[in-house]
């Protein structure tokens, strides 16, 4: 694609009604020893990332997985498709971690907040 086609901006009108329409990206970062990598990715599909997915209003994850010698990172996007639709999941502070019950058994000093980002571009082919 030319840049070109990338300039047009969705939320230039910026409304409340125009973004509660575009999808909104949640993203939550963890990391776990190495050593206990293989089984938390494990339990994170089997305790969160079914759990997610089956959330009216979700509409898909992805999980990316990196390894740092003695850490294993792991960073979770969930894609919505209105904020509304997370309050309905996570509560009306949706920039709180709603941690599985084992978090702690395997995170390293857990993260407290989620980011939540618009999508502008989905290009993926």
């Amino acid at each position: 694609m030319k840049p070109s086609q990338y300039q047009q901006n969705p939320y230039q009108n910026n409304s409340a009604t125009t973004q509660s329409k575009k999808v909104v990206a949640r993203i939550w970062h963890g990391t776990t020893p190495t050593s206990k990598a293989d089984e938390y990715y494990t339990y994170l599909v089997e305790a969160g990332i079914k759990k997610i997915e089956s959330i009216p209003g979700n509409l898909g994850t992805q999980v990316l997985r990196r390894n740092n010698g003695n850490n294993t990172e792991f960073t979770v996007i969930s894609y919505w498709e209105s904020r509304d639709a997370i309050r309905k999941f996570a509560g009306n502070d949706i920039e709180k971690v709603r941690p599985l019950p084992r978090d702690n058994e395997y995170l390293i000093k857990p993260e407290t907040t989620v980011k939540h980002f618009d999508v502008m571009i989905d290009d993926r082919k």
